[in-house]
């Protein structure tokens, strides 16, 4: 790799633009953008671009004293820069830098890195999303690592808790100006090796942690546009929450577009499910642009879009506010409700009266969402038993085949790749080994929580002084081996629990069905002759291939444990 250089550079290989309008300089974007080939960047041999740049690099230096020294810490560390762009928030600079030929091969980091320069003492947690924002925007830069410059000194902490998601390395201006400070290459080891993204148990918020089931998404969106319900199933920790987070930041991106977002584990009455969903529609249906002076007249909510406190149940009312709030809706507004098995009064863990209550208002809702094209649901659970059974406690179930249903399997060995060696590289950490990829693929079947708890395990030894860290063969067997509380045993254990609870009839014929005893197995088999489809939810949660043979073993393992 030829190493880029700034100004300062004897030598370049460069592909600068400018953009005046923006005040940035930059890479060629379009056909008409000047290309530069290698040239001999000496004093009076620069091009206009370089000089551009140049000039760019110099509104930095003189925009504060921490910037000038920023940037003699960049060209200590031998780091070369290629953009520099001023925010719109004052404080605030994109620098893009790449590191020198052989440190980029150590780290893995071959194209341009990502820097927010900012002399701020206190960085907000929303300065790492806009920082992972534009980061995906950006095709030239490194998606999995950014530079986050500033002088708070917790910062450290604010970028290790969001494991999982890019890493953002955290340089304290203030140290970088000390006699003896550490190199860039050395900040980027320590940030990379002390933070294991492997070990996260915890629906992913952010883009950038988020992996595969791009087919899902694609069908689902596609659903929705046409006001299509859809409901998404499959067992504990593959990805359902995820997978709606996705879903709706996609939503976000285009401010047409109307969302409510509704989680029933934090319900705990009808009334506040009700309300929780008019409330959001309001807030939406006014944040669309042209609606601001919207003014509504609605039973349940007063003038600012809260639930009147004087009206003890919204139940006789709230529907018809909803239609009046659709009204305002171009595209059809999507209803986003997680864990909505617990709106199932015999499986709820809601008190009873609230759990029929909850059902009861999904019931009301069904009359919207058939009899207009201007609302859709979009649910998620482990028991699809809300939309699968025709009868609920004696009566007729009107949620009967309400939505679209989709099970979420386990990722694919591809998607499982792609997570393993994307997450890897947030962490100094290769997987080249195929054997490594069929082994993980091989015992957990693409289930992401599973995997990234063996690879968690098989990277905890890894150290700044020893990156790059290879995942071997031999460390991913210790960790499928490990017996480890929280460790890849214990979590599979805990996705066989959560399985039996649930259907613990298709529990029960599993341990038959993979059974060390003849007698077992065969009368699994003779019991699956008579019924093809009494491992229904095995297969399409993917415990099992479509041939029955395992597909989570590690799962599979746990049921005779």
């Amino acid at each position: 790799m030829t190493q880029p250089a700034d100004s300062r550079h004897t030598t370049a290989s460069v592909e600068i633009a400018c953009d005046e309008t923006r005040g940035t300089t930059s890479r060629p974007r379009s056909s008409q953008d000047t290309t530069l080939r290698k040239v001999n960047d000496l004093p009076g041999r620069m091009t206009a671009n370089q000089r551009i740049l140049a000039d760019y690099e110099e509104r930095f230096r003189r925009s504060s004293q921490g910037a000038a020294d920023f940037l003699d810490f960049l060209k200590r560390s031998q780091a070369g820069t290629w953009r520099f762009e001023q925010d719109s928030t004052p404080g605030r600079w994109w620098i893009n830098i790449t590191l020198p030929a052989h440190q980029a091969e150590v780290f893995g980091l071959h194209r341009e890195i990502q820097v927010l320069y900012t002399e701020y003492e206190h960085v907000e947690p929303r300065a790492l999303s806009v920082i992972q924002g534009r980061v995906r925007r950006d095709m030239r830069v490194e998606p999995d690592v950014a530079i986050l410059v500033s002088r708070d000194k917790n910062v450290r902490h604010t970028t290790a808790r969001r494991r999982g998601e890019m890493a953002i390395v955290p340089i304290d201006l203030d140290e970088i100006r000390l006699d003896g400070a550490r190199p860039l290459h050395a900040l980027i080891g320590e940030s990379v090796a002390t933070v294991d993204h492997f070990d996260v148990a915890t629906p992913v918020r952010d883009p950038s942690g988020f992996y595969g089931r791009s087919a899902e998404i694609d069908v689902i969106a596609a659903d929705l546009r046409r006001a299509i319900s859809v409901g998404v199933f499959g067992l504990r920790k593959t990805g359902k929450t995820s997978l709606l987070n996705s879903l709706t930041s996609l939503r976000d991106d285009d401010e047409r577009n109307v969302t409510v977002r509704v989680d029933v584990s934090e319900i705990v009455t009808g009334e506040q499910f009700r309300s929780s969903i008019l409330e959001g529609l309001w807030d939406a249906v006014h944040a669309l642009p042209g609606n601001g002076d919207f003014k509504p007249r609605t039973r349940t909510l007063t003038r600012q879009g809260k639930r009147r406190v004087e009206l003890p149940d919204s139940s006789a009312s709230w529907i018809q506010d909803i239609r009046v709030l659709l009204q305002r809706v171009e595209r059809p507004a999507v209803l986003v409700v997680d864990e909505v098995d617990q709106a199932f009064p015999p499986r709820s863990n809601l008190e009873p009266g609230e759990s029929r209550a909850l059902f009861s208002s999904l019931v009301q809702l069904r009359s919207l969402l058939q009899e207009q094209e201007r609302l859709a649901l979009l649910c998620a659970g482990v028991d699809p038993a809300l939309f699968e059974r025709p009868i609920v406690e004696g009566k007729d179930n009107l949620l009967y085949k309400l939505v679209k249903l989709i099970w979420l399997a386990p990722m694919s060995r591809e998607e499982m790749a792609e997570m393993v060696r994307s997450l890897g590289r947030r962490m100094g950490v290769r997987v080249r080994d195929h054997e490594v990829i069929d082994l993980l693929f091989d015992q957990y079947g693409g289930h992401p929580l599973l995997t990234r708890k063996a690879c968690s395990f098989a990277t905890r030894s890894r150290t700044p002084q020893e990156l790059p860290f290879h995942i071997s063969r031999e460390g991913i067997e210790q960790a499928i081996a490990s017996r480890e509380y929280d460790g890849p045993q214990d979590q599979a254990a805990d996705v066989v629990t959560s399985f039996t609870e649930w259907f613990s009839n298709e529990a029960a014929l599993l341990r038959l069905y993979f059974s060390s005893r003849d007698d077992e197995n065969e009368l699994a088999r003779s019991l699956l002759a008579d019924e093809p489809d009494a491992l229904l939810h095995a297969v399409a949660y993917g415990l099992c291939f479509t041939d029955r043979s395992a597909r989570v073993k590690a799962a599979i393992d746990a049921l005779e444990r």
